[in-house]
């Protein structure tokens, strides 16, 4: 059965397929594909032939801790919202200690 990841309609149970995403400091983040695919380079990473995550649904992410990697999960949530909104878009709150390294991870991952 091909999942439509784009139709929001689905029952997301009935179709839920999610990426595990580990952190230098292993702490485990499971996070549903078409949030994670808000990312094209955990997408291409999956997708991409000879690559082992697509088929272990794990992306080791050895220079990112995991403070780090949850802003970077928390900001692809408020990238999926958001896009295509009809609605102003808020900004996205980063606390003062983490930007100079957010922004070196945002680099990393070709986050946008």
């Amino acid at each position: 059965m091909a999942l439509d990841m784009d139709n929001p309609h689905l029952d997301p149970v009935e179709t839920f397929s999610y990426l595990r995403l580990v952190s230098a400091d292993g702490h485990e983040f499971f996070l549903d594909r078409r949030i994670a695919y808000e990312c094209d380079t955990f997408k291409k990473m999956v997708e991409k032939d000879g690559f082992k995550e697509g088929q272990t649904n794990e992306i080791q992410l050895p220079t990112i801790t995991g403070k780090l990697l949850e802003k970077v999960i928390e900001y692809l949530y408020f990238k999926y919202k958001y896009t295509d909104a009809k609605v102003p878009i808020p900004e996205f709150p980063i606390d003062d200690d983490v930007v100079l390294d957010l922004l070196l991870v945002a680099n990393y991952l070709n986050l946008y």
